[in-house]
């Protein structure tokens, strides 16, 4: 990876105009200064084109407007006109801490790491950061790779704060666009075929709740992760996943990345 590695961010969106300037000055704001912004818009009928073009010019943000598939085509297409060696994908109703592109560039290059997160943390409606664990969560590889991290098994892998670098898109992001909304799990799952996950010690982000969101969907959102098998349904009734996860995180350096190691 290059030393001073660009991060190429890919938002996707569709009559986002109540949130997604929000989302436009988290990355506009970055202390990192190797990063690019890339709108893939669906069409929007509402104000979104019109805050788009308001920032266009502000910093380095290309942007598109037309038809497409879904989100995950959306977020596809994003990629394929990306330039940058390490790769995310910001939804327009959230944000990023000032410090993250910082904080993921210089620990991926610096350990050589292909793909990471930071401690998650939720945003209320007015965009105030909340519900931050006390400990670093890990994740373990063998867990994601046979898809425990649902939601039911075990908690969800936190899609704002995920990191990666193009080398591993390049294995595994085919995956995606055969889902309308449970695309990330799956992609997690293709990640964790090569690679580990690793968690960053800070908040990077943050996934907001609010009214209407497309993840609030939860049965079409389970329809394309599948049912869980007898043993998965004895592993979430006696949280044996959870459990292991949360002593993982105590006990064991594996899978996490200290960051004060980077801040000299």
């Amino acid at each position: 990876m290059n030393h001073h590695p660009k991060v190429s961010i890919v938002t996707a969106c569709y009559n986002s105009e109540k949130y997604i300037e929000d989302c436009i000055k988290s990355i506009m704001r970055q202390t990192y200064d190797n990063v690019e912004h890339i709108i893939v818009d669906g069409g929007s009928t509402d104000g979104t084109l019109d805050i788009i073009k308001k920032y266009e010019n502000q910093y380095n943000m290309r942007w598109i407007s037309e038809k497409d598939n879904g989100m995950y085509d959306a977020i596809t297409k994003g990629f394929r006109m990306a330039s940058g060696e390490i790769y995310a994908w910001l939804n327009s109703d959230d944000m990023y801490m000032p410090w993250a592109c910082e904080l993921v560039a210089i620990a991926m290059e610096k350990t050589g790491i292909q793909w990471c997160t930071g401690i998650p943390c939720h945003y209320n409606e007015r965009g105030v950061a909340h519900n931050v664990p006390r400990i670093t969560p890990v994740f373990p590889r063998n867990f994601i790779r046979k898809g425990y991290m649902d939601g039911r098994v075990a908690t969800f892998l936190e899609q704002e704060s995920m990191f990666w670098s193009k080398n591993l898109w390049d294995k595994a992001g085919h995956v995606l666009v055969q889902y309308k909304t449970a695309g990330d799990y799956h992609l997690w799952k293709e990640f964790a075929k090569y690679e580990a996950l690793y968690t960053l010690d800070s908040v990077i982000s943050g996934f907001r709740i609010h009214a209407g969101q497309k993840s609030g969907d939860r049965n079409k959102y389970y329809a394309e992760v599948g049912e869980n098998s007898l043993c998965e349904k004895l592993l979430q009734k006696i949280k044996l996943i959870q459990i292991s996860c949360f002593i993982e995180s105590i006990v064991s350096s594996n899978y996490r990345i200290k960051t004060r190691d980077f801040l000299v």
